[in-house]
């Protein structure tokens, strides 16, 4: 098996566990207030599929896909297992979450903030997660092509923490500038 085909069932995995762990949580939970608008949603959703588009659809004869990172098997190797791990880190943070956990930007009837397991130290730790994932596909194929997919995702989720973090603040108010003070919003030491 080639890896393109394991790298894309690698996320084929992982989003289906998403889509159904999502389902399972929306009946259990009543949302509170919306701090995200139907059309903000349906843009940063509409820029995942575009990058996904990019990254994996590999048309021939398109400048895109040309190799920019020379092929070394062990340097994709590598990348598919830092792709396993960093997925692994955004279900662990999705698990953390419990029914805190929406894929809109809003409150959800008891939520609370969480600061245990990997939002110790990350406050965005499944788009954390993803954000690596989606460097580490681009580390395993080495094309224009999934480069420029990792800069729509992590241009995507840097924007949509803008829009989270200031709708926490309003909900959790002094609770969550202090979490602001002890954690990083993506990427530790970096941002």
């Amino acid at each position: 098996m080639n890896r393109t085909l394991i790298i894309i069932y690698i996320w084929d995995v992982f989003w289906i566990y998403w889509i159904l762990a999502a389902m399972h949580t929306r009946l259990k939970v009543k949302k509170e207030t919306n701090g995200q608008k139907f059309m903000q949603r349906s843009i940063h959703l509409i820029f995942i599929v575009i990058a996904f588009i990019i990254t994996f659809f590999q048309f021939t004869n398109v400048f895109l896909y040309n190799e920019i990172l020379p092929h070394n098997p062990l340097i994709e190797y590598i990348g598919m297992m830092i792709l396993v791990l960093s997925l692994l880190f955004s279900i662990w943070a999705r698990i953390t979450l419990g029914k805190n956990w929406s894929g809109a930007i809003q409150k959800v009837k008891g939520q609370s903030l969480i600061h245990s397991g990997p939002y110790r130290y990350i406050r965005n730790p499944i788009y954390t997660g993803i954000v690596f994932g989606f460097f580490d596909t681009f580390v395993s194929f080495g094309t224009l092509g999934s480069l420029l997919g990792f800069c729509i995702i992590l241009i995507a989720y840097i924007a949509k923490i803008s829009k989270e973090q200031k709708f926490l603040i309003m909900e959790f108010e002094e609770e969550y500038r202090v979490y602001i003070k002890e954690s990083w919003a993506l990427i530790p030491y970096i941002f």
